[in-house]
């Protein structure tokens, strides 16, 4: 821990600028409050057909990413990184990525040609968890084998020597905050995020193995999140943006969790941003994965351990 705590003194030290930061936080205000007023991204964003909502979803993630960015030409118009290239290549690349992961055009459509009614909702959960190794870590891997080979940090996952020790320890800090959280409404509105359906009966199989199978691509899904948003966006564009890319990133990441409960948009903010420290110091995205998996699976854990006992 005390390692992690040098990371965030350090990069505060090398990015803070108190004008910036602030004009950053008043955005975020501004946004996460009309979102919930009007609940932007569920209602909608999420309800475009499927051919426009893509391009709806990149131009949401490119006004976080780049609003951001524009907050560090304040103090100097002349960042040399607008005029790169490659800053362009990549940051559209990672940002139509983005788009198309979480827009998921045509699954519903393609799910209901190929599976019954009973089976749709759950073929659904699934794969929408599963689908981004397709959307997001085929395509980035594929760019970092033609452009980056040669970093040979292939955004994160080849990390060298990586102490696992803090992150368990920051999921021993986190587990009473969540049991804490979990005696909360809002919490058993959202979680756990299996929801029962008749999948097991049409497959002939017991509900846990329904079940497993959605914890399972619940929690990978997050694997490809960190590679995304600490591997492609902070390790991946670490060279041209430098300390930059960690605040571009958080905020981008906290519009992801825009269909969330406010409180889960707001403390993405923070988690995005250490995470990204994190990775930027280290080089890995090894920390967020088992942060990230590890939370998520405890949340799922005590949800329904709280659903078990109120039954009850």
């Amino acid at each position: 821990m005390k390692k992690i705590w040098q990371y965030l003194t350090h990069h505060l030290q090398q990015d803070f600028h108190l004008l910036q930061y602030t004009i950053v936080f008043v955005f975020l205000a501004i946004a996460v409050f009309l979102n919930y007023t009007l609940d932007f991204e569920d209602s909608i964003l999420d309800t475009q057909p499927d051919l426009v909502k893509p391009i709806c979803y990149f131009i949401f993630f490119a006004t976080a990413y780049y609003t951001t960015l524009l907050t560090y030409s304040l103090g100097n118009p002349q960042q040399d990184f607008w005029k790169s290239r490659e800053f362009w290549v990549r940051s559209i690349l990672v940002l139509i990525v983005l788009g198309i992961d979480s827009s998921a055009p045509f699954l519903r459509t393609i799910l209901r040609s190929l599976f019954d009614r009973q089976v749709q909702f759950w073929a659904y959960k699934v794969s929408v968890n599963m689908m981004s190794y397709l959307t997001v870590m085929l395509p980035l891997l594929l760019f970092y084998f033609i452009h980056d080979r040669k970093r040979k940090h292939v955004y994160g996952l080849n990390a060298h020597q990586f102490d696992t020790r803090p992150y368990f320890v920051m999921l021993a800090i986190m587990l009473p905050l969540i049991i804490a959280a979990s005696f909360h409404d809002s919490f058993l509105n959202q979680y756990p995020m299996y929801r029962t359906s008749r999948a097991h009966e049409y497959l002939n199989v017991p509900e846990w193995i329904t079940a497993a199978t959605y914890e399972l691509a619940y929690g990978l899904d997050f694997v490809t999140v960190e590679f995304l948003f600490r591997g492609f966006m902070v390790i991946g564009m670490m060279h041209i943006l430098g300390r930059k890319a960690v605040l571009a990133m958080a905020v981008t990441y906290c519009f992801l969790h825009f269909g969330k409960p406010p409180g889960e948009a707001i403390s993405s903010i923070f988690g995005g941003y250490i995470l990204g420290i994190i990775a930027y110091e280290t080089k890995s995205i090894w920390g967020g994965i088992i942060v990230h998996v590890g939370i998520a699976w405890m949340m799922e854990c005590v949800a329904f351990i709280q659903k078990i006992v109120q039954a009850q």
